[in-house]
């Protein structure tokens, strides 16, 4: 931390002021101050002037000063020569809930796409959350026009002061998630919007109702003929339904994708370990695609691995699931494809839904048992070391487990899949888990043994949100497809599975009573 800075703060902290808006506000007094000071600097040794300069310049945009002039003084003398964006940037790191602040390496990344492009309308949103390195990118690209939106105040006011030299760049306080910049086109727009909230004032019907989706749709929007779009956007985007599809279709119909790439787990953390990729989307017609990876290496984002698909291929799918696009190489997966088996989607074949949420400090002794991911082992269920709760069974029954249900893990490092037998008491899944409540024509076993197989869990990682730490939606699990028999062929591959699996565990268990005897008898020879 910069010396300067850290003095201010530990100034401020003994004023009992300690937030990031409270921080921000008094570092946003002090430099506005300054700024309509003007060649005015000798009111800079006069408390009395200064304070009451300070109160009328600035009260009408920040609010009421609480404190005394005094205390102003002090933040005056502490924070006059500090860095503003340096200063906020400290505030927001390690920041856990608040606002998403991308990494220099990212910003680098998009500046020298911009220099290779050379657009000259350029438009960023959200610019509060790209301060490292904005100041470079904008200065890079001289010869172009910045527009910068932000729907926050104090984040309007950082920006206006931080970027009040510099002609060509103008600050717009707007949000992203409505009707915006109303006949306004660019060359090119960076985005990085907000992930998975509702907004509640949209001005108009979008195509999904999160915040990501519409702000695609949004940007899409402000594009020119020969515009290009970066964006970084959560993996719900490729494969989810709930308007998400409808997307996908406007995007295809309406414009092209130039190339997808899967960021670094890294990336946001620590406000965010979501899965996050930044597609490049253009107005302009591509023959081909291109997917891949990027990672980090000495401070520096690089492509790890690209493939070019035609565009007419990628067309053909459904969604747009990278993982599976990546694994076009894979037998299993090219095998999957390419088989004349019919498939249906789960959603069409079972019910599905997550369990119950139930907070670890609320299991206590009680009636109702709670299937949890470290029940399930080895493809089996353990019945008989469960948490329980007490809880009213009418509050219950929408989660209590039936025979013949597949659980799958959803949260957690491994996928783990079983099926429920009926027990002698209730047993409720947990909120860690997905019910696949198979209908009449399909069978809970066979929906396992298709989980288990290679491309049944390659289907499965294909919809992970997160990105170290699994993060499965059932509703997107309700979106996968899996092979499609008769009740007659799954019951003989599933009398198969279970006669070699009984047959697998007896032979382990044999082997290992073998190797404890064997053991023993040698450590009794050296008694």
């Amino acid at each position: 931390m910069n010396a300067n800075i850290d003095l201010a703060l530990n100034m401020l902290y003994q004023r009992q002021i300690s937030s990031r808006e409270q921080l921000l506000n008094e570092i946003l007094r002090v430099k506005m101050t300054l700024k309509k000071l003007n060649d005015n600097l000798t009111m800079i040794n006069d408390k009395a002037k200064l304070f009451q300069f300070m109160k009328k310049a600035t009260e009408d945009e920040l609010g009421f000063f609480s404190a005394d002039r005094d205390d102003f003084s002090r933040s005056f003398d502490a924070l006059q020569d500090l860095d503003l964006i340096d200063f906020t940037l400290e505030i927001f790191k390690n920041d856990r809930m608040g606002t998403v602040i991308s990494p220099v390496y990212l910003t680098n990344y998009i500046t020298e796409k911009i220099q290779t492009l050379q657009p000259h309308k350029i438009l960023i949103t959200e610019a509060e959350k790209h301060l490292s390195g904005l100041k470079t990118l904008i200065k890079d690209s001289s010869g172009s026009e910045f527009t910068l939106t932000t729907q926050l105040k104090q984040m309007y006011w950082l920006l206006k002061l931080s970027f009040s030299e510099y002609q060509n760049v103008r600050i717009i306080f707007e949000s992203i998630y409505t009707d915006c910049l109303l006949e306004q086109q660019f060359d090119y727009i960076y985005s990085l919007p907000s992930f998975g909230f509702k907004p509640d004032e949209l001005g108009r019907k979008f195509l999904t109702r999160d915040s990501d989706g519409i702000a695609i749709e949004n940007m899409l929007s402000h594009l020119n003929d020969n515009g290009t779009l970066d964006i970084i956007i959560p993996a719900k985007i490729t494969f989810s339904s709930m308007g998400y599809e409808k997307l996908r279709s406007y995007i295809t119909e309406n414009f092209s994708v130039k190339s997808i790439y899967i960021l670094p787990e890294e990336t946001f953390k620590p406000t965010t370990s979501i899965k996050t990729y930044l597609f490049t989307i253009t107005a302009k017609p591509q023959l081909n695609i291109e997917i891949g990876a990027l990672e980090l290496k000495e401070d520096v984002f690089k492509v790890s691995y690209n493939k070019l698909i035609p565009t007419q291929e990628f067309l053909c799918h459904e969604d747009w699931r990278i993982e599976l696009l990546l694994s076009d190489d894979d037998e299993n997966i090219q095998r999957f494809k390419k088989s004349n088996l019919e498939k249906v989607k789960l959603k069409d074949i079972a019910e599905v839904f997550r369990g119950k949420s139930i907070l670890k400090k609320n299991t206590a002794l009680g009636s109702i048992s709670v299937l949890n991911i470290s029940n399930i082992d080895n493809g089996e269920i353990d019945y008989s070391d469960m948490d329980t709760i007490g809880e009213e069974e009418r509050k219950i029954k929408r989660y209590e487990l039936q025979e013949g249900d597949v659980v799958l893990s959803c949260r957690g490092t491994a996928i783990r899949s079983a099926v429920f037998q009926q027990q002698n008491k209730t047993i409720i899944a947990s909120a860690n888990l997905i019910v696949i409540r198979p209908k009449e024509r399909v069978k809970g076993e066979y929906i396992k043994i298709f989980f288990e197989s290679p491309i049944g869990m390659s289907m499965i990682n294909s919809f992970q949100r997160g990105t170290s730490i699994m993060n499965i939606n059932h509703s997107d699990i309700m979106e996968m497809e899996i092979p499609f028999v008769s009740i007659s062929e799954q019951q003989e591959m599933i009398d198969k599975y279970n006669d070699e699996w009984t047959v697998y565990k007896k032979a382990i268990s044999e082997a290992e009573n073998k190797w404890e005897n064997i053991k023993h008898s040698l450590y009794n020879k050296l008694i």
